[in-house]
């Protein structure tokens, strides 16, 4: 809508009333009485007769001036009412305008949705984007609170069935690429598995995804929910789905009660091209009564995740020689055993021959532990070169510590632990020194990263291995107790202007972080020399490009004049920042 432009301002030399309102001027003495007659109010004598007759015109005057003041301010209501009439309209036209321009700002913004580049992005792109919104496998986390101690899963809708409503485009895009339809996560209930029409609309929907994958390899995941579920061994529907795509599976996660586990062998599921898979056994405690469960042949397994499970090679039978990647996690359960306690985890590496990544995270918090006497110690694992390790930790139980003291890694090149993952007990000494044990026992070392959290550290062991393992290039030892990291072990690594040999000469990275004792100002000679000295070294040595320093304190404590001292000495490193040296510099309680 469209219109004559507006060009309006105030009307200032009209003398037309209805726009130049007339002047009124009350001098403030104009009815004072005059001397003559003003001696009458302090008397009781009568005017004279033309006293009387100048207070008679008086009186006259006044009246015609009241007459004259009501004319005017009848004129002025009226002038009012009729402004008040063109404001209201005023109004009504600045609320039109208003709505107006919103209506035009929002034709432009729809229109710039028009010229919008998202219309143009590629399919390739377009598949990048709708790859982020694909959730494999169903998440899920432990806690360790109260009633919700275990897992918790959170199961959510696949979001390319609503991308697929988008648009034609989007639709089109989504329908053509398989691979985005082939993370499947299946959730087995009551409802999605029953005789009724929900159940077989979710069949069918399965069904659906499974035509869109086309001939793509499949990412299954399978959750059955007890809160919801009363099955007890797989819906035909998904025994159906592994025996008609068992070719195409590439990746299976299984989140099974053990019942379902038992029923399994029953089938004779092959799955030849399966490459990564995670068991997960819902119930805890309950499938470590199974022994030898052949689920499926999969003569392709690399990658095993295992969750909960206290011994698998008992529980289960699985082609543990060709296994490259081994995960093993459990959660925290006051009444439950959950994990593998050292002995199990040793004979199961004895049967992983050709393992070359190993996690154990939280290793079981029973402090049982199985005689290993007569049994062939250390286990040797020649391709392991990396390995994470963590404990639940429990007090006078060292899984850790005994874990390290019964194998061998020759190979080793990352070696990460985390101690008392529910921080109620500290790692004792104990454990740190089978590692430096196990580093020796490895022969020439190979080790690039060590991280080291949450325990005690004599010093002696940690500057042993800076002396013995010059291949270090990663050193992390995080929430340790006093005397970890001592004045002399900075001054080994310090490096001299001599060019005089220095111990782990590739170390680029170097976290501490707990109660430090040592002097700061030795810690800063130390960053300053591998920082500015590296250059001149013989052999080369490796610049130190990141260093985060957190010193622990008591709450108790107060900044004193020492305190304040290290600050200062630990801000001359500030310079070197602008450099391009990664400083993080902290204090915590």
């Amino acid at each position: 809508m469209t219109g004559a432009p507006l060009n309006w301002s105030p009307c200032t030399g009209c003398t037309c009333p209805n726009h130049n309102l007339p002047p009124h001027d009350f001098p403030p003495n104009r009815h004072t009485l005059t001397p003559n007659l003003a001696g009458l109010t302090s008397s009781n004598d009568p005017p004279s007769e033309t006293e009387e007759a100048t207070l008679r015109e008086r009186i006259v005057s006044c009246d015609m001036e009241i007459r004259k003041f009501d004319t005017d301010e009848a004129q002025l209501t009226d002038f009012i009412a009729d402004m008040k009439s063109r404001i209201s309209l005023a109004e009504q036209k600045v609320d039109a305008l208003r709505q107006e321009r919103q209506a035009i700002r929002d034709a432009i913004t729809q229109t710039k949705r028009l010229l919008n580049p998202v219309r143009r992005l590629p399919a390739e792109i377009l598949l990048r984007i709708f790859h982020l919104t694909t959730v494999f496998p169903i998440p899920h986390s432990y806690s360790i609170e109260g009633d919700d101690e275990g897992w918790n899963f959170y199961p959510t809708e696949n979001m390319l069935w609503t991308i697929e409503r988008v648009c034609k485009q989007w639709n089109k895009v989504a329908v053509s690429f398989p691979e985005l339809w082939s993370f499947i996560n299946v959730i087995v209930t009551n409802d999605n598995f029953g005789d009724d029409a929900r159940g077989i609309a979710y069949t069918r929907r399965l069904g659906l995804q499974l035509d869109r994958s086309k001939n793509h390899l499949l990412s299954l995941s399978i959750w059955n929910d007890v809160h919801r579920s009363s099955f007890t061994k797989l819906p035909t529907a998904i025994a159906t789905i592994l025996f008609s795509f068992s070719t195409r599976v590439k990746c299976l996660h299984l989140y099974l009660p053990a019942d379902m586990f038992a029923s399994m062998p029953s089938y004779h599921f092959s799955l030849p091209s399966t490459i990564d898979l995670c068991l997960f056994p819902t119930d805890v405690g309950v499938i470590d009564d199974y022994h030898g469960l052949d689920l499926f042949r999969c003569p392709s397994l690399r990658s095993l995740r295992i969750v909960d499970v206290l011994c698998p090679l008992h529980s289960f039978h699985l082609p543990w020689a060709q296994i490259h990647s081994f995960t093993s996690e459990s959660a925290f359960y006051q009444d439950e055993p959950s994990g593998p306690v050292p002995s199990s985890a040793i004979r199961l590496m004895r049967s992983l021959v050709n393992v070359e990544e190993c996690h154990f995270h939280r290793f079981g918090s029973e402090s049982f532990d199985d005689d290993m006497t007569g049994e062939a110690l250390p286990v040797v694992c020649s391709n392991l070169r990396t390995l994470s390790l963590s404990s639940w930790g429990q007090d006078n139980h060292e899984p850790l510590a005994q874990f390290a003291d019964m194998i061998k890694l020759p190979a080793l090149m990352s070696l990460q632990t985390a101690c008392c993952s529910n921080y109620y007990w500290r790692e004792t000494p104990e454990t740190f020194t089978a590692i430096r044990n196990l580093l020796e026992r490895s022969g020439p070392p190979h080790i690039t990263i060590l991280h080291f959290d949450r325990g005690q550290v004599l010093g002696d062991d940690f500057l042993h291995i800076l002396r013995t393992c010059p291949s270090l290039e990663d050193i992390r030892l995080t929430d340790v107790d006093e005397g970890a990291v001592s004045d002399q072990t900075l001054l080994q690594l310090t490096l001299s202007a001599d060019g005089a040999l220095c111990v782990v000469p590739r170390l680029h990275t170097l976290h501490l972080s707990g109660n430090m004792s040592f002097s700061m100002q030795i810690f800063v000679d130390m960053v300053e020399s591998r920082w500015i000295l590296s250059h001149v070294q013989s052999p080369p040595v490796r610049r130190l490009s990141e260093v985060n320093l957190c010193r622990f304190h008591r709450a108790e404590d107060e900044k004193d004049e020492d305190e304040v001292e290290r600050i200062t000495v630990l801000s001359a490193l500030d310079v070197y920042k602008t450099q391009g040296l990664n400083v993080t510099l902290t204090a915590t309680v």
